[in-house]
Order: C-alpha cells, then structure tokens, then sequence
C-alpha cells in the first residue's frame, strides 16, 4: 500500500539496497535499514546464536476442567532471549501447555528439562490426519496476583475491532465488535482467539475474529464483555474460565499449518507480540509414506523431525545432531535498546513524520498535523503496513544452523506482518572478513506448498524455476538476468523445501538470503532490501561430525515421485471480487516545509465523495491516504458498467456458496501492491493470472500459468497489482468463514469479509442423504432451539437470522419436493 500523500514509504527512503548479479555470484552494495525502535540493528550480531528448532507441544496430562482436551494450550506474558546473548531479554506472549509452571525468573528458550513448553514461536502441534486434536485454548494474560496484562503495543480502538468495552461504537450503539470514536490507546484485558491457518475445521473451531474472549482476571473492568459476539465452541460443556474448546478433524492431506491469534481488529498487535506456532499434519494416503521414487521403491525424506519422546532437539547435542526436518518461522522485528518490540504507536509514523508537540520520532523530518477520528476519517494509530529491520527466525535474530553434508527438509514460514520474503541461498567467500562476498547458489527443491505435496518437486533458484520430471535427472540452469524472483513468498505462505548440503566441505558456510523489497512488494523489478540487515535472515555451516549413517537413505529430490492428489469437480458458480484501497473522503492536505497538514474547511458529503474531492484539488490538495483495504465485488452500475464496490466488514454477506459447491473465484487486484489472500476451510487450487483493463476490468492478453510451486494445493496465493487471479476450491462445510488479506496490518483495518457456506435452500438436505424429510426438519429445529451460537447456514430465506420463519420455509419446500 502506497500512501496517496505524495510521500515516499519510508522504507523505500531509506531501506533500498542495490543487488548485483555478476559472473555467478552476488555482489551487495551497503544501503541503510528501515527505522524503527532504539535499537540500532547494526549493532546485533549476526549468526551468533544457535538456531532454536521447535520441540514438538507435549499433549496434557493434568485437566484443569471438563470435558478433557488433547492438549490445554495458554498464551502467557514471558521475557525470551531473541536478541544474541549480552542483549536484553524481550518480554513476549506465546502458547505453551497450561499445566507448566513459568517461574518469576523465567527466560526462554528452555531445556525440556525444565518441564517449560513456553516458547516464542511456540512448540509445534504434531496431528495425524484423520484423526481428531481437541485443544481448550485458555487466554492466560495475567499477572502473577491474577489480574489482566495489558497489550505489549499500542492497540488503536478507532478500527473495527473486538471492543470489550462494549461501549461507543460509531454507529451510534454500545456493543462488542464494532469501529468506535475514541482515539485513545486500549489498555484493557486483552481479547484473543486462535486460528489454525489452513485447517479443514468446523465453523464453532475455526477461531472466527468476533469469537475473541478475555483472560480469566480478577480485575475485569464493570460492563467489559467477556467474550466476543460470535463466541462458539466445539464441545459447549466447556466451563474453564478465560477458555474455548475447539476440536480440529484433521480430514485432511499431511500438510504445513500454522496457528496464530486471529482476533478482530488486532491482530497485527498480536501475532507481532509472539502468539505463533507450526501445526503439522502427517499421514494419510498423501503422507510421505506415500512418496515414490523414481524406480517405484518408497521414497525417504529427510528425516527425522523433532518427536515427543525423542529427546531435546536444542540442548542435547547427540539428539540435535540427527534433527534433518526443522520447521523454520520467518519474522521481521524491531527493538528497543531495553530489548522491548518495537511496533509504531502512531500513524505519522508511517509517513517518516513527527507527531506535533511530541518528542521527535524522525529527528529534522516534518510533523503530520491533521485531524484524526473522531474529527475526520483517519485513525490514530494505525499504520497501513509495518515494516521491521531485523530478521528473526524461529524466536532469534538472524540465527545459525550447524548442517551435516546431507539432505534436509526445511518448512517455511512467511510469518511477517506485512513483509514480502525473496528467499535464496548462497555460499559465502571469505565469510566474517572484509572480502566476504556471495558465490554459488544453491537451489531450492520445494516438495510442498501450504495444502501438502505439489504434483512434481519444483527446483526454484534466483531467476529459474523448473518442475523436475522425477526421473532421477536435473535439467540445465539457465538463470535469466532480468528476473530477481527466487523463492518468493508473502505474508502467511508456506514452501515445504529440501535444501543439498552433499558434497559441500566441513567449514562451507551458506547463508540465506531476502532481495524482496522493506516495502510493499509489487513484482519485479523493485527495490531489494538492506542487504546489511534485511536483506540476511539466517545462515548455515557444514559440518562433518554431524553425518549420521541414515543421511545415505535420503532419496535426492531429483529421484522424488510425489503422491498425485485428486482434482476438483466442475465450477458451479464463478464470483468476480476485487481487492481496493481508500483514501480519505474528509482530509485534504499539503505539504509545507516537509510537513503534511491538513487544509480546513474543504467541504465533503458521505454520499458523493465527488464534492471533496474536486473542493480538495481547488484548494491545492490532496486526499490523505491510503485510508483503509477493502475487498470488494465486481458488478455493474445502472449503465451496465463493470464497477468495484468495496466492502466493509461490517456490510451482509456476499460470498455464500452452496454446500458442496465448486467455485472459481476471479480475484481483481485494482491497488498497486500484491496481496497475500486466505481463504479459511477450504484448499484450492491457483488456475492461472491475466492482466485486465483498470477502466473496463477486461482482461487482456492471455492467462499467464502459475509458477512451478503454485502447481498444488493452497490456501493462501499472492494477488498481484492490476491482474486477475483465479482460484478455484470446493466449500464443503456448512458456516461462517472469513476470507481476508493476510498482510495484517490491512486485515485489522477493513481488507477481510465474512463469506457464508449455506445450504441449498431450494433442497436443504441436512443430513446428506439425497433426500428432504423429516430428518432434516428435525436437524433444523434443533438448531434453532440452540441456545448458543445458531449456524448461519440454516439461514434458509436470507434474513440474517435462523428462526421459525426458516422452519415454516423448509416446511414449504419438503411439501414441494
């Protein structure tokens, strides 16, 4: 998102490196981090602290209620060593296992040992699939005496957003989950709700963002609502203070998840504060038992991974040492000098400018001096994206692995907030001196995207990109100058990759590497990011000591069948949607002496933004912005004109498949910055990207293919600025759903909408059984006798509620049938 002010992005100011590819090697030319936080990243150093690998989440064995869970996981306050030792530890929150004691002292990463599972990214849920996970989620932000944590950030309530308040709302009420007028920061108890990204789960278990509830705290304010509007469990008789209890099915092909906070209208305040974790799925007849080679024999990954009784991957040497499968969360962070986060607490900030009558933030730089909410249309504190100058990966700034030369499987995660990542890996020459430079790359061979295995492996390295034909052969190179693309990855996508350590010497260092922009990414060519901080994530060291005797039975990807999966019916139903960016219809600015301030009493009127703006350019002006994302529908006016009608959270559902239908949904991106778009529930398949017309939305030219690693299965896909991107997935559980930008900062302010997957209502066969009968007139009026939640897709006559008037419509249609 580009500010509509006429301001740079700050990131693109100041963090634009220049990369070189010359002769087979890269050569980096210095530029400066983005700022942010007192902290200057410069001075960290890099590849200094051992790369944490996630242990895996230990199921519970104390209960603290009924019904019992698989696993009973809080999110607690802690301090974590993320910065290298001699820094300051960083207060977090992340999940562990609510039986586990955290001491007043306590400092993570901890030994196993400790009988301590809190950990920023938190401790991996390890799930077969088929098989069902029952978690009581429980929000533990509370202080030693039992009263609420307040937020680590600075949380702006002027969004949309979870309100336990339950007061002020703008529109005109007093109720949870609504946009309010009050600037001021939230200081409260903390809402949260999990969300398992890219599970196939029931509605009441998909941690819907007005399904939030607050600690169990002795001190919760009078009137706060203690839980959000949609509030929903899997198993109801759940009664533990502060909890939900969800229970995740699992029918699904071995895969790659995560699970995050997912609450409404903060969640970038959130996730950024630690609440993380990777959610493993393995199994299944698409498992990697199912992996072929090229001979027809059972193929063998690398392995192992973590286990639950295997040892301590990160203080036992002999078991860390026959770690080859390490999930790998990548994260952009800034510090303060006292080790603290680092979020922007204003939105000048976003402008590079200072706030007025306050300690300068960008020391010489101007100030942003307009009016905010509740006097225009511009919130406080919000920043339309974040950008952080350190990388850390797996809870540590720019970490270092001890590799064997063998084969290893490496699960990435795009974790960042609003960051883009380029990923390539690199031998370092001369590596610590100041002739150190980049020479050889070394591919990556991505197995997997988000949704489990691709149809073949994809060998991707920095302007190349080839499916391997599973024959045991490699094709030749040809690396095309002209294009910086690598393993590309946005916000909340995940690569399921091998990376070849053979045959490199004891000693060989490889580092990894980002060259997307410390800006929102918008295809190539761009802006690479600071090569001194931004532009290194994470470095590897070969070592010989470390081989183990079954690093010979690893199949080489080159030699990899991977299980072939089925492929969607026919399309029933196409959608058009639109992905759009606003700017203010109420402030008018210009810039005076490096400043932005606003220009009074230019004149708008909500219903014809047209007036403001034509008074905006007579004055001299222009709009503020960007103001909020919004996702949108493609439809046409009263002359039959195709035209965007963005939509607010807040607006009716639009989206509503059918039951079991099979959708292709055409994706228009009019802003001129890719977005990250999930879908939650459903996997779906990436069909190809088309330029269009901006004015008449035609496409032009031909559908370009997806790239070799979007062949498979997803739940997130990379929209890119002016084209069309076509989707296409099956909806196969009844509810509410969302779907929604993952570059967070525009999720939280607008960019995500509810979609409904509802019954047929003109042959609501509940129960599945071909047939409209008393059965499902039955099922019906349980529903609505239900004193919790009731299921929007009962919703037979479209009226928002599920009631009588749906009963005596259902009666109507069985007598019909």
């Amino acid at each position: 998102m580009h500010d509509g002010t006429g301001f740079k992005r700050r990131a693109v100011a100041l963090g634009a490196g220049l990369v070189l590819l010359t002769q087979g090697h890269m050569t980096v030319v210095s530029a400066a981090p983005v700022p942010g936080g007192t902290l200057d990243p410069t001075t960290i150093p890099k590849f200094a602290t051992p790369l944490v690998i996630p242990p895996v989440m230990p199921k519970s064995t104390v209960q603290p209620g009924n019904p019992a869970a698989d696993y009973n996981i809080a999110v607690r306050q802690f301090r974590q060593q993320i910065l290298p030792s001699g820094f300051p530890s960083t207060t977090v929150w992340s999940y562990g296992r609510a039986q586990d004691v955290l001491p007043a002292n306590f400092v993570a990463p901890a030994p196993l040992s400790s009988g301590i599972s809190f950990n920023y990214p938190a401790f991996t849920v390890e799930n077969t699939s088929g098989s069902q996970t029952k978690v009581r989620w429980i929000n533990d932000l509370k202080d030693a005496s039992g009263n609420f944590l307040p937020h680590l950030l600075t949380v702006d309530q002027t969004l949309h957003w979870a309100n336990p308040p339950a007061t002020g709302c703008a529109d005109g009420g007093n109720h949870t989950d609504c946009m309010t007028m009050n600037p001021a920061p939230y200081t409260g108890p903390v809402p949260l709700v999990t969300h398992v990204h890219g599970s196939h789960v029931n509605p009441q278990s998909d941690g819907y963002p007005e399904a939030w509830w607050l600690p169990a705290a002795n001190n919760i304010p009078a009137g706060y609502a203690k839980r959000g509007s949609k509030f929903d469990q899997f198993d109801n008789t759940n009664t533990v203070p502060g909890s939900a209890y969800y229970g995740y099915e699992n029918n699904q092909p071995a895969a790659t998840l995560w699970y995050h906070d997912h609450a409404l209208g903060m969640t970038r305040n959130n996730v950024y504060a630690g609440p993380a974790g990777f959610w493993l799925i393995r199994g299944g007849i698409n498992g990697d038992g199912h992996v072929r080679d090229n001979q027809g024999n059972m193929a063998y990954l690398p392995g192992p991974a973590p286990k639950t009784a295997g040892g301590d991957p990160n203080f036992t040497p002999s078991v860390r040492a026959k770690i080859r499968e390490i999930p790998l969360a990548i994260q952009d962070r800034s510090f303060n000098a006292d080790g603290s986060l680092f979020y922007p607490g204003n939105r000048a900030f976003f402008e590079e400018l200072n706030v007025p009558a306050q300690p300068e933030q960008f020391p010489g730089a101007g100030v942003l001096d307009i009016p905010f909410v509740p006097g225009s249309d511009i919130a406080p504190i919000w920043n339309p994206e974040a950008f952080f100058n350190t990388m850390v990966v797996n809870g540590n700034t720019w970490p270092q692995l001890e590799v064997a030369p063998a084969l290893y499987r490496l699960r990435l995660l795009d974790g960042c907030n609003s960051r883009t990542l380029n990923l390539a890996l690199f031998q370092v020459l001369n590596p610590g001196t100041a002739n150190e430079t980049l020479g050889a790359e070394l591919p990556f061979f991505q197995i997997g995207a988000e949704q489990g295995f691709l149809p073949k492996v994809a060998m991707i390295q920095t302007g190349f990109a080839a499916q391997l034909p599973g024959n045991g052969t490699l094709p030749t190179v040809t690396p095309d100058p002209a294009n910086p693309r690598a393993l590309l990855m946005g916000p909340a996508e995940r690569a399921d990759v091998i990376v070849d350590f053979r045959n490199l010497p004891t000693g060989t260092v490889v580092r990894m590497i980002n060259t997307a922009p410390d800006a929102p990414f918008g295809g190539f060519p761009d802006d690479p990011s600071d090569p001194g901080t931004t532009g290194q994530v994470m470095q590897f060291v070969v070592n010989s000591t470390l081989t183990q005797a079954t690093d010979a039975t690893a199949t080489p990807p080159q030699n990899l069948v991977l299980p072939a999966e089925g492929q969607l019916g026919a399309t029933t139903n196409t959608r058009q949607l639109t992905l759009n960016e606003l700017e203010s219809n109420q402030v008018c600015v210009q810039e005076v002496n490096g400043s932005l301030v606003a220009i009074p009493n230019v004149p708008f009127t909500p219903d014809d933004p047209s007036v403001f703006l034509n008074a905006c350019a007579t004055a001299g002006g222009f709009p503020m912005g960007p103001k909020a994302a919004l996702l949108g529908v493609l439809t046409q006016d009263a002359g039959n004109n195709p035209i965007s009608i963005p939509k607010l959270w807040a607006e009716p559902v639009t989206e509503a498949p059918l039951l079991n239908a099979v959708e292709e949904w055409q994706i228009f991106n009019t802003t001129v910055d890719a977005h990250p778009i999930h879908l939650h529930l459903v996997r779906f398949l990436v069909l190809d990207r088309q330029d269009f017309d901006p004015v008449t939305f035609a496409p032009l030219g031909s559908p370009t293919p997806v790239n070799p690693n979007e062949e498979g299965y997803k739940d997130t896909v990379v929209a890119m600025p002016g084209q069309i991107t076509r989707i296409k997935a099956k909806f196969d559980i009844p509810g509410e759903y969302v779907w929604h930008c993952h570059i967070v900062e525009h999720e939280d302010n607008e960019m995500m909408r509810p979609y409904i997957v509802r019954f047929d209502p003109n042959f609501p066969d509940f129960n599945q059984d071909g047939k409209v009968d008393n059965a499902d007139y039955a099922i019906l009026l349980a529903e609505i006798r239900k004193t919790t939640l009731r299921n929007p897709a009962f919703d037979l006559n479209r009226d928002g509620k599920v009631d009588l008037l749906d009963a005596r419509f259902f009666y109507t249609i069985m007598q019909g049938i």
